[in-house]
């Protein structure tokens, strides 16, 4: 689904970007915690944390796994 569409891009869980890139979903958080890739938590009394793949794809890259720092 893209935004050229007209359909706006749906929030992913870490479990589903762990899938995608092969890694667990308790990783995709410390990575996120880390600052290495982008997320948001969303409003409510738990606040969980969600991803936009599109995001996930501009700063991840599958061959060559982030290293420490490589996001700002």
């Amino acid at each position: 689904m893209s935004q050229a569409d007209g359909q706006s891009e749906r929030y992913i869980t870490a479990k589903e970007v762990g899938a995608r890139v092969g890694l667990s979903p308790e990783t995709i958080l410390r990575y996120y915690r880390e600052g290495r890739i982008p997320g948001r938590r969303l409003p409510g009394q738990v606040r969980p944390v969600r991803f936009l793949w599109s995001e996930i794809e501009s700063v991840w890259d599958c061959e060559n796994q982030l290293e420490l720092g490589d996001v700002a």
